[in-house]
């Protein structure tokens, strides 16, 4: 099967954008449930998906 330049384009960037998504929402998650740990479990997940870690709410 084919795709068109154009459509994979899209499809790797909208893939993108749903890890930085599950990122965001893990970091949420991190700083509710493990708050002292938040910092170090939202880096590590940047680093596994090569992504900059995200901004960790102060008050989630």
């Amino acid at each position: 099967m084919e795709v068109p330049v154009t459509d994979l384009r899209r499809l790797l960037a909208g893939a993108e954008q749903d890890l930085i998504d599950f990122l965001q929402l893990a970091a949420v998650w991190a700083a509710r449930h493990l708050p002292a740990y938040a910092a170090p479990v939202a880096s590590a997940l940047g680093s596994a998906l090569d992504l900059p870690a995200p901004v960790i709410p102060t008050n989630p």
